[in-house]
C-alpha cells in the first residue's frame, strides 16, 4: 500500500514561537501512537518559517495522526517500475 504524506508551510510569529515549539512533542507523540511519522524543519535563514511533514501508511491513519476526520490535502507515494 502506498504511503500518505501531509505538508504544512507555517509561519510563526516570534511572540508565538515558544508556544509552537512547546506543542511539538505532543504532536509527535500523537503521530507515533497511530503509528505515523512527524517532522518539523525550520528555514535556515528565515526564523519562524517552518515546514511540517506527517507521513503514515494510509490517508486514514494520516488523518488520525493529524487529529482530523479526513485529510483532503495529502500526497500519495509513487513507486517506480
Amino acid at each position: 500500500m502506498a504511503r500518505a504524506l501531509h505538508m504544512i508551510d507555517r509561519h510563526v510569529d516570534q511572540a508565538e514561537r515558544a508556544t509552537y515549539l512547546a506543542a511539538l512533542p505532543a504532536r509527535q507523540a500523537r503521530a507515533a501512537a497511530v503509528p505515523a511519522h512527524f517532522w518539523v524543519f525550520e528555514h535556515a535563514v528565515t526564523a519562524g518559517h517552518f515546514l511540517e511533514f506527517t507521513e503514515a501508511a494510509s490517508a486514514e491513519l494520516l488523518a488520525q495522526a493529524l487529529g482530523l476526520e479526513t485529510v483532503t490535502d495529502c500526497w500519495q507515494e509513487v513507486r517506480g517500475a
